[in-house]
């Protein structure tokens, strides 16, 4: 009985800072072995003759279940995510229109691309905006909340560099019971410091449900400029189409 006590604590351990996205090795080793499986098919599909219109599928399926994904467990950052869903659908419908509707992919021309290209950077660049006046009106309770700590993950990329993630921790009271929430990713950029108050809107039948606010803000300056950056490809497509 002590032995399963101790089996558990350390499997909690293990997976506390996901907020029960994975909750235990079986599940983390399903999801991985999933992942790389599905790159593993990726890699089959891309050497078939004449399958490039399903590798396109199959490529905007995964930006499609990463964006959906990312979405769900995450509230301040939420633009990235809204780009990786908008690829992997726009991936999705240009290979289907090429494989099954050759003759509209033939009237579209480069022309036809580039508007939908600039309707995707429109609707990227006006996301942030719309998102945050409808946290505000939604969810009306706010209060002053302390940033207690700043969680850090480290990683490394491919060239050996080392990479930082931050993910802040917030503490406060309400209806006279104290709270410490967080998000459930990390992520990189501009961070609240130790000791700083944020006014965070939050849910008021479950408080853990938050938003900050100026952090979606900030994390959003870099999407806009990805979003500008695919409007003025999109412009440039239908010039020179």
């Amino acid at each position: 009985m002590s032995e399963d006590r101790f089996d558990r604590e350390d499997r909690d351990e293990a997976f506390a800072n996901n907020k029960g996205t994975i909750t235990s090795w079986k599940q983390l080793i399903i999801v991985v072995g999933g992942f790389f499986g599905f790159l593993f098919v990726i890699g089959i599909v891309s050497a078939i003759p004449g399958a490039q219109w399903l590798l396109g599928i199959l490529v905007g399926l995964l930006f499609l279940g990463t964006g959906i994904t990312f979405l769900r467990r995450t509230r301040n950052n939420q633009m990235l995510p809204v780009i990786a869903v908008i690829a992997g659908a726009a991936m999705i419908f240009f290979s289907v229109v090429g494989k099954f509707f050759p003759d509209l992919k033939e009237s579209m021309g480069a022309k036809g691309y580039g508007v939908v290209m600039i309707v995707i950077g429109l609707f990227a660049m006006i996301y942030p905006f719309v998102y945050s006046s409808y946290v505000r009106k939604k969810y009306t309770e706010t209060v002053e909340a302390t940033v207690i700590r700043v969680d850090v993950s480290y990683s490394r990329s491919s060239r050996g560099h080392r990479t930082r993630t931050y993910r802040p921790v917030y503490q406060f009271t309400y209806s006279g019971r104290e709270y410490e929430v967080m998000e459930g990713l990390y992520s990189s950029g501009a961070h609240p410091m130790v000791g700083e108050i944020r006014e965070l809107h939050i849910d008021e039948e479950d408080p853990n449900r938050f938003f900050d606010i100026k952090q979606m803000r900030s994390k959003s300056a870099f999407s806009v400029m990805i979003a500008v950056a695919v409007i003025v490809f999109g412009v440039f497509m239908v010039v020179v189409g």
